[in-house]
């Protein structure tokens, strides 16, 4: 089948029964739909079937054109039918698409019938002289030439009916029939003793024959006088009753023949089957093992194994850090000690070298240990902790100790300036380059060392949350140390992939098995058949690892889907075949998947329900299984 512009294109192979086209039709998503016959096939043999076809479009609101190439006799009965045709392999035009359109308003709403003009009424001369036709001229003319060919057959036939053994009834005698009224005259044989016919012929005797025989004479005789008087009442023109008996036969064959016909090509059953699918789940843990070669769905073991790869990866990193070079400024403070109370016998404060001391957010170390007296000055000398000239001061600033108060402890550099201090900028190796860099080497060789295990084998089946990856402790190497002088730098690491699998030889049946055996267990239907499930073959599955550890790996299955009873369209059919109407349609309610009971639609809708039946003639029973969602 093929879509093209809002146009579903139905191609019909010789195999394909009725049903399967009129299942195509309903299921189009497009209006226009184009029936191409590629074959000889039996649709075409007769009207019924595609005016089938067509009423199945117009229900569904859609076009309808069917493609019939070299096979004038469909095309004559697709016409019949009132399909629109083309001969040609390409596509119809716009303009019979317009043409179809316009049929399939006519055929929805039928134009009303225009009434037609009163004619003048007929004179009494005009209504009591018949029409003759051609045809009636021509058989009038062949009853004049045998007219006395009639007269003598009058004479011969009144001879006979003389004779006692002898009945013979003549033309001119048989009543003519009205073709519009056709009838059937049961001949009254109460008189005939049927009881003889199961006797020997040979064990009769003689007078007794003779006695049947003249019996049956004059039943006959009885028979054919009515006959003759129920035509002869019936107001036909002397010269058509000759006619009457041979149009009276033929009108009742042609009745059978019709019935028979249509009994057997236009009786149709369309079996409307909604189906409800409806939702299974499951959840089973699996034991993981080693060492077995096969899924054991009945234990819930199954077969796993572990994987890993390493990938090395190295590149050339820009180093950005900053760092400065030059001298630190030096100079020399008076530091006074304070206290109240303070003599001679006052201990000495000892500060160790290092100690820290700050002046306008400026930071400075003492240079060596000093011994501090109370009501003593003492000059130390002290170095910026950082190179610098920012930290070259001018003299008379007050310094602070950290860890000591300003009315505790304090120091002016009032003997001098500091002085000394320079720096130089310089590029070097800073541990952000080196993050960044392991950062971008580590996506490349995961994303490699991930992808090889994931198309390790054709056999098993990756774990999706068993996949670990990671850089190895230690790999991580610079050719420069950090913090080191440099503008470009090597680098290169050592990534390890992890994954677990299990073996994927027949999950995904036993799968759907777990999946259908579960549906069943819960009966989601609702009935005390063994009904086939047919399975939504869209089944979402869910695989994780629960438990992975020195004993084993366990692992957990979600699996989810839909499942619907499996309607087999073919049995059906041939059940319905065997049984009468009452029968089949007790049948057909155990076929209710849903809320929506089972349809059942017999066409002609005014046909007697006395002479309903299945018909057996393939595509006679139509089985459609709908989806109701």
């Amino acid at each position: 089948m093929e879509e093209e512009k809002k146009i579903t294109k139905i191609v019909i192979n010789k195999d394909d029964e009725l049903t399967d086209i009129v299942t195509a039709i309903l299921d189009s998503p497009n209006e226009r739909i184009i029936l191409t016959f590629a074959e000889e096939t039996d649709l075409l043999i007769s009207p019924i079937n595609l005016k089938v076809l067509l009423e199945t479009a117009d229900e569904n609101e859609k076009l309808l054109v069917a493609q019939i190439i070299k096979n004038p006799t469909g095309l004559r009965n697709a016409k019949l039918a009132g399909i629109s045709t083309i001969d040609v392999p390409s596509f119809p035009t716009e303009e019979i698409w317009e043409k179809e359109e316009i049929n399939y308003a006519n055929r929805i709403n039928p134009p009303k019938e225009e009434v037609m003009p009163k004619t003048e009424t007929p004179t009494k001369e005009e209504e009591d002289t018949p029409k003759i036709s051609d045809f009636q001229k021509r058989i009038d003319s062949a009853i004049e030439r045998g007219k006395e060919r009639r007269e003598i057959k009058e004479e011969s036939s009144q001879d006979i009916q003389n004779d006692e053994d002898v009945l013979i009834s003549l033309d001119e005698d048989l009543p003519s029939v009205n073709e519009d009224l056709p009838i059937t005259i049961d001949p009254d044989l109460s008189k005939v003793d049927f009881s003889r016919k199961t006797q020997d012929p040979q064990k009769i005797q003689p007078e007794k024959r003779v006695k049947e025989r003249r019996d049956l004479k004059l039943n006959v005789e009885a028979i054919g006088e009515k006959i003759k008087n129920f035509f002869n009442n019936i107001p036909i023109p002397t010269k058509y009753k000759k006619l009457a008996p041979l149009v009276a036969i033929s009108i009742v064959l042609l009745i059978l023949l019709v019935g028979f016909i249509y009994l057997n090509t236009a009786l149709l059953v369309k079996v409307k089957i909604y189906v409800e699918a409806k939702e299974v789940s499951i959840e089973r843990e699996f034991q993981g093992d080693k060492n077995i070669k096969e899924i054991d769905f009945e234990n819930l073991k199954i077969p796993v194994k572990s994987e890993s790869v390493e990938k090395s990866r190295s590149t050339n990193i820009t180093a950005t850090g900053k760092a400065f070079k030059g001298e630190k400024a030096k100079g020399q403070i008076n530091i006074t000690y304070i206290k109240e109370s303070c003599n001679d016998d006052t201990a000495a404060l000892n500060l160790p070298a290092g100690s820290t001391l700050s002046t306008k957010g400026k930071v400075y170390t003492l240079d060596s240990d000093t011994s501090v007296k109370c009501t003593t000055l003492t000059v130390a000398g002290i170095t910026a902790i950082e190179v610098g000239e920012e930290y070259n001061l001018p003299s008379g600033q007050l310094f602070t100790f950290q860890g000591y108060s300003s009315t505790e402890l304090l120091a002016l550099n009032n003997s001098g300036a500091i002085t000394g201090g320079s720096k130089q900028e310089y590029t070097v190796l800073s541990k952000a380059d080196v993050d960044a860099g392991v950062e971008d080497l580590k996506k490349i060789a995961i994303e490699e060392g991930e992808n090889e295990l994931k198309g390790l084998s054709d056999k098993w089946l990756i774990i999706e949350d068993s996949l670990t990856s990671e850089v190895i402790a230690d790999s991580i190497k610079t050719s420069v140390t950090i913090g080191a002088e440099a503008s470009e730098v090597n680098l290169s690491i050592k990534t390890k992939s992890t994954a677990s699998y299990y073996l994927k030889d027949g999950f995904d049946d036993g799968v759907e098995d777990l999946l259908t055996k579960e549906a069943k267990e819960k009966n989601l239907f609702e009935t005390d058949k063994d009904w086939d499930l047919e399975l939504d073959t869209d089944i979402e599955k869910e695989i994780s690892v629960i438990e992975s550890n020195e004993q084993g790996v366990k692992i957990k299955l979600v699996a989810k889907s839909s499942v619907k009873p499996k309607v087999d369209k073919n049995k059906i059919v041939d059940d319905l075949k065997n049984m009468n109407w009452k029968e089949g349609q007790e049948y057909l309610k155990g076929f209710e998947f849903s809320e929506k009971e089972t349809k059942i639609e017999f066409l002609p809708e005014n046909f007697p329900e006395f002479l309903k039946r299945f018909p057996k003639r393939q595509g006679g029973v139509m089985i459609s299984v709908l989806n109701v969602n």
